[in-house]
């Protein structure tokens, strides 16, 4: 395994509908194996973070004039 460019291994678990999920979405792709998908996928897609910490607050509150 020295010789290997990619010598680490992650593993991780899904539920069968997460995994059949995964499947659908490979097969829009011309890859056929799950970990060049999965490299893909963690290195190259977007993330959006939505800081939600106003809305908490507020929904706090709300839920304390409920309570009134």
């Amino acid at each position: 395994m020295q010789n290997r460019m990619r010598n680490i291994q992650i593993k991780f678990w899904v539920t069968e509908e997460e995994r059949n999920l995964i499947k659908q979405k490979m097969a829009l792709l011309p890859t056929q194996r799950i970990g060049a998908y999965m490299r893909k996928m963690a290195i190259d897609v977007l993330i959006i973070y939505t800081d939600t910490t106003n809305i908490k607050e507020i929904n706090k509150e709300l839920q304390a004039i409920g309570k009134i």
